[in-house]
């Protein structure tokens, strides 16, 4: 009606409820949604720490190399990933070791034929030979802290016993390092928050579409693809000791650590921290500055110093030296030059406690963080409890082999990666921790054992020529450039001749696998009549993926050639738990027919008739189970059975000839 106004009646508290309910849920169900379709498609990379690959009717689990994806955004690189494989559920009765950490977990420059793990693996399994444990590699290059966590939580629903750590040397220039190109700041909360959205699909695509918009406005989201790792991370970026940075990585280092540790006490899991090894002696300070406090004038002096110490340690004036680098340390006690030439003058005193103590600083010092310092191995060692975490002081077992007690180019091959000696010695140090532990077994029964000479293990290493000399290759390529020279120096060329180089040469450059390299080496020794040699390499093979059936078959071809019987039927014998196949079976019969086992040939032989492919092969093994009847005087059995052979292979001259053989001897 005119002039009335109307009125509306306001909304009830449980309609505002309602609505706003509505108003805050479908942003979350359209982000849902689309969350949904992007994984349906598949879009983004598969991020899963493991894959699975079926083999012989079992289904393993094995690292999965896109998992990098978490971890590296920027650095393009291929990471060298474990062939370690291990079922789900866990076997009954077997103690499961993960092993995580960088490069140096990982093997280089051997790769995982000579790293620890495997080193611990063939010495804990000679050592109990009736349990079933298994090492499993996660190693991973130019990694940290951050990446042991994350994959550790994941790792608890794969039913672990123990974690290995060997991690401290990348805190800085490592995947997420504060230092690293691959950084996302010093805050430790902000990584921790990043490790969960990255397996989101929508955080892919945000990320691509704001490259892509970046890249349109000509700005730019460094990709690196070229150097080694150590250039492509570092970023020229600098850490002095004691500096802000400097502390802030220390504090993540050791948070992360006190969360491994607490989480796997949770879940009564033991873990095993490794104390970091590095090159002391024989390898000068990457970057050697003054503190930022230290005025010019002082700084003058100090160069002055080191200048005429210099001079006088090249002329052997070991004590005019050491003079000099005292006096340029007075002026600022952070130089680590000073400290590593002061080392250098001293060692000829044998002052041995006074000369580590200076190499210790010039690596503590040097700015250019590739090497852990003290602070991160008191972090390591701090976080012993006697309880489920303990410390293996590679560091010290590094040092009590080497000369003086320091360590220097003996066990170490540049600035932190050992020698194959080197990596053996960490597998005995974490060996005699499980000990000391009873880990694996009480310890009246490792004392029972735990026998076996170390010579046995080294001597039976699964590491071949072709492993060494790519190793020798890849030592060659780290050290060539920044930062061990200032400018690059050109490699020297492989001679088309040396086949064994030119292996190498494509194993390197990713145009075939280890697995490739080595059946290409194992063929160039075959070629020569060295079997001895190719038997080694198909041994690697096995050695490090057991569920290789066609190296096992060729490792056993290799040792019938050399009439090595009981290591051909050990093979074929390991191949059957694999896979059933007609070679396997038929040269069982054979061997156990050479061996005067006729019964035992019986049931090799039906079987590899049964897996026949073909005439020729149906005929080979019907002619050995006829001649295993015969040696057991079953002569119908033998006529039946060479009369099958005759019957699909008329001109089959041996089954006749045995054929009549038998009729004549009845």
């Amino acid at each position: 009606m005119p002039g009335r106004q109307s009125k509306l009646n306001p909304p009830t508290l449980r309609k505002r409820r309602i609505f706003f309910a509505i108003t805050a849920i479908t942003p979350l169900i359209l982000l849902a949604g689309m969350e949904f379709s992007l994984r349906y498609f598949h879009y983004g990379p598969n991020l899963s720490l493991f894959v699975t690959e079926r083999i012989g009717g079992k289904e393993y689990h094995i690292l999965n190399q896109d998992v990098k994806g978490r971890y590296f955004s920027r650095v393009e690189f291929t990471p060298n990933t474990s062939n370690d494989m291990f079922l789900m559920p866990k076997p009954d009765r077997t103690f499961r070791i993960f092993c995580l950490g960088g490069s140096t977990t990982v093997g280089f420059p051997y790769g995982f034929a000579g790293s620890f793990s495997t080193f611990l693996r063939d010495r804990l399994k000679k050592t109990f030979p009736e349990k079933s444990i298994e090492v499993i590699n996660l190693g991973m290059t130019a990694t940290n802290s951050f990446t042991v966590n994350d994959i550790a939580h994941e790792l608890l629903s794969y039913q672990p016993d123990l974690f290995i750590v060997y991690d401290g040397h990348n805190e800085f220039y490592g995947a997420l390092g504060i230092a690293s190109l691959e950084t996302l700041g010093g805050a430790r909360w902000m990584v921790k928050a990043y490790l969960q959205i990255v397996h989101l699909r929508l955080f892919h695509l945000m990320r691509n579409a704001l490259r892509s918009v970046g890249a349109m406005f000509g700005g730019s989201d460094r990709h690196v693809d070229s150097g080694t790792m150590m250039e492509r991370l570092a970023l020229g970026q600098y850490v002095p000791y004691g500096s802000p940075m400097y502390s802030r990585a220390l504090k993540n280092f050791t948070d992360n650590l006190e969360e491994l540790k607490d989480v796997s006490e949770g879940h009564g899991i033991a873990v095993i921290l490794g104390t970091q090894v590095s090159n002391l002696s024989d390898l000068r300070p990457f970057v050697s500055n003054f503190a930022q406090a230290t005025l010019q004038s002082s700084r003058d002096s100090s160069l002055r110093d080191m200048a005429v110490g210099e001079q006088c340690l090249q002329q052997n004036e070991f004590d005019s030296a050491a003079s000099n680098f005292k006096r340029a340390l007075s002026h600022d006690s952070l130089v680590a030059d000073a400290h590593f030439f002061l080392a250098k003058s001293l060692r000829t005193h044998g002052k041995n406690r006074e000369v580590r103590n200076h190499y210790v600083k010039a690596r503590d010092f040097d700015e250019l963080r590739f090497r852990a310092s003290t602070d991160f191995n008191n972090a390591i060692r701090n976080m012993e409890n006697k309880g489920t975490c303990f410390v293996a002081d590679i560091e010290y077992t590094f040092a009590a082999l080497s000369k003086d007690s320091i360590v220097g180019k003996e066990l170490i091959l540049e600035h932190l990666h050992p020698n194959l000696f080197g990596y053996f010695l960490m597998a005995k140090e974490y060996a005699h921790v499980m000990r000391k532990q009873s880990l694996i077994a009480p310890s009246e029964e490792w004392t029972a054992r735990d026998t076996i000479a170390d010579t046995m293990f080294w001597n039976n290493r699964s590491v071949t020529e072709l492993d060494e000399r790519a190793a020798a290759r890849r030592i060659e390529i780290l050290t060539s450039g920044w930062p061990f020279k200032s400018a690059s120096t050109p490699l020297a060329l492989i001679s088309p001749s040396d086949t064994l180089g030119q292996i190498v040469q494509s194993l390197l450059s990713g145009e075939i696998s280890w697995e490739e390299a080595h059946v290409r080496a194992a063929e160039f020794y075959t070629s020569k009549k060295d079997l001895k040699k190719a038997q080694s390499e198909y041994r690697a093979i096995v050695n490090q993926i057991p569920v290789s059936n066609s190296a096992r078959l060729r490792l056993a071809q290799l040792f019938l050639a050399d009439r090595k019987l009981d290591e051909a039927r050990r093979e074929l014998l390991e191949s059957l738990n694999i896979e059933k196949t007609f070679y396997a079976c038929k040269q069982l019969g054979a061997i156990s027919l050479d061996q005067s086992k006729p019964q035992e040939a019986v049931v090799y032989l039906d079987d590899a008739i049964r897996l026949g492919e073909n005439t020729q092969q149906r005929s080979d093994a019907g002619y050995l189970l006829a001649l295993a009847h015969f040696r057991q005087s079953q002569f119908e059995r033998a006529e039946r059975a060479l009369n099958e052979v005759l019957n699909i292979n008329p001109g089959f001259a041996p089954a006749r000839d045995l054929l009549n053989r038998i009729k004549q001897s009845r």
